[in-house]
């Protein structure tokens, strides 16, 4: 699949970034790294699952919808799941590496 037919991720995360109003380092450290990796991220294509989960949550945006609804996605579980993710003020950081392990499990 050629770049041109993927869903930049990292596109998305900067863009939705950028009109949160929220500075560099208090992103990078609601997502628990360093700053500079937060320029990386915006120029990812992919990215893992539980680090998409954090960075969800520090913006308050579902990026799980946004690839459904790029990919088209069908699958009966994966909305399911991916709704726990909906409710980011009610996530505490533990249920955070769940829904990512869950996420890990389905897509397998």
């Amino acid at each position: 699949m050629s770049n041109q037919e993927r869903l930049h991720i990292g596109h998305l995360i900067k863009t939705i970034f950028e009109d949160s109003g929220m500075t560099v380092a208090e992103f990078a450290r609601r997502i628990h790294t360093a700053r500079p990796n937060v320029y990386s991220i915006f120029e990812r294509y992919d990215i893992g699952v539980e680090q998409l989960v954090a960075i969800s949550f520090a913006l308050n945006h579902n990026f799980f919808d946004d690839i459904q609804l790029f990919c088209g996605l069908k699958s009966e579980l994966l909305p399911a799941c991916l709704n726990l993710s909906l409710h980011f003020e009610d996530l505490k950081s533990g249920k955070i590496k769940q829904i990512a392990t869950l996420l890990n499990e389905l897509s397998e």
